[in-house]
């Protein structure tokens, strides 16, 4: 029982730490859904570029220049 007061007593002490940790991360998850929303935006526009860009690149070709190795 003597634990039980004493462990109250050290949260009551810490309460306002652990009420700025709780803030600290509530303000990180916010800003980190507004980068994950953005993400996934750009995401989805480079996806359609990339299509389109795949459709004009099926015809095309590059001649690349092969230098053969002398010892």
């Amino acid at each position: 029982m003597k634990y039980i007061t004493e462990s109250i007593k050290n949260i009551k002490n810490l309460l306002p730490y652990l009420l700025l940790i709780a803030i600290y991360f509530f303000f990180v998850n916010l800003e980190a859904r507004k980068d994950n929303e953005t993400i996934r935006t750009n995401e989805n526009e480079a996806k359609l570029i990339e299509e389109k860009s795949s459709e004009q690149n099926k015809q095309q070709r590059i001649k690349i220049p092969v230098i053969p190795y002398k010892q």
